[in-house]
């Protein structure tokens, strides 16, 4: 069985071209502009913080805003986004930080170094 060839420059081009085309038909969307990852942390971080604290039913909103995010697919394949992946390592992150303290709460232990929690959950950060 034949692997896929690679793309020569010259059909790169003609694609881009094509699509450039298509998207100044109105036949593509545009390209979306590129995330900048940093400051979208920042501002969800910021409205996080500023929330309702009086509002009893956060944990409900989370887990639906993580249940809408596991089931998050990508447009052309329908495979799992990366973003899919994430929320699900939020789940396992949360599992294995209530693992640790039972752990701890067994051990007699009310202090713990940093470190040893990190390596509690490092395998999922690694997934």
């Amino acid at each position: 069985m034949a692997g896929k060839r690679k793309t020569t420059a010259r059909e790169k081009k003609i694609r881009a071209q094509t699509k450039r085309r298509l998207q100044e038909e109105g036949i593509l969307p545009p390209d979306k502009p590129r995330l900048n990852r940093k400051r979208y942390i920042e501002e969800a971080r910021t409205e996080w913080d500023g929330r309702d604290r009086d509002c009893y039913l956060w944990d409900r909103y989370i887990m639906e805003a993580l249940a809408v995010m596991m089931a998050h697919r990508e447009h052309a394949s329908g495979r799992r986004s990366l973003e899919a992946v994430g929320a699900a390592k939020v789940l396992k992150i949360a599992v294995r930080f209530q693992k640790f303290s039972e752990k701890l709460k067994e051990e007699g232990r009310r202090e713990y170094e940093v470190g040893e929690k990190f390596d509690y959950i490092k395998d999922v950060l690694e997934a």
